[in-house]
């Protein structure tokens, strides 16, 4: 076994080597406290009440430590798991992970509606608005299109309520890009009123005197 000598600062450890010599381990410094400077960073402290809970409290640090640790390696270990077999699924039918991905970009360009209406019908407007649906009026428009909404608000959103509206852009909430092909719309916005084609956006003069002619054709 290997010998010991303590002072109040330092400690020499011997022990013997194969021949029986006896040889110098190491050096051991100690403080004013009589704990050595090895021990103050291994974590072993004397045995008094406060260097008991010092040491408890390194002990369960360490501890928490080795369970994060621990935790952390299983969720990555199982995150990459699930990331292989969702690989594999993709390749048992043929696609990839940037197909996917422009699959939902894609997706996400689709049933773009268009800005909300913010004003209010006028009586006149109204009026308006129940003789274009007596006339099965349409209305062929795009989400994107600033003269479509400036028609709309002019117009107001208890009006437009009565007018049928069709959304030409392939993008667009509810689209019937194909309607508006057939009918070969011109341009945006475009009225048909009593049969016939309206391009442009109107005044509600320019409305009431379409209305009034396709009711007398």
């Amino acid at each position: 076994q290997p010998l010991v000598q303590r002072t109040p600062f330092q400690s020499h450890s011997y022990g013997f080597g194969q021949h029986g010599h006896r040889h110098l381990h190491e050096t051991r410094i100690f403080s004013s406290d009589g704990v050595s400077e090895d021990d103050k960073e291994s974590g072993m402290l004397p045995n008094d009440n406060k260097s008991s809970k010092e040491g408890i409290k390194y002990a369960l640090g360490s501890f928490v430590t080795t369970v994060v640790m621990s935790l952390t390696f299983f969720f990555s270990i199982d995150q990459a798991s699930i990331s292989a077999y969702q690989n594999d699924i993709l390749a048992a039918n043929g696609l990839s992970n940037n197909i996917v991905a422009a699959a939902t970009e894609e997706e996400s360009k689709q049933n773009i509606p268009p800005p909300p209406i913010t004003t209010t019908s006028s009586e006149r407007s109204l009026k308006i608005g129940k003789d274009l649906k007596e006339l099965n009026s349409r209305f062929f428009c795009a989400y994107w299109c600033s003269h479509c909404y400036e028609q709309k608000l002019r117009l107001g959103k208890e009006a437009m309520t009565n007018v049928q509206y069709i959304e030409c852009s392939k993008e667009g909430l509810n689209s019937q890009a194909a309607v508006c092909n057939d009918r070969k719309v011109p341009g945006y916005p475009t009225w048909e009123i009593g049969g016939k084609l309206y391009p442009g956006e109107m005044y509600l003069d320019e409305l009431e005197d379409i209305i009034a002619k396709a009711k007398k054709d």
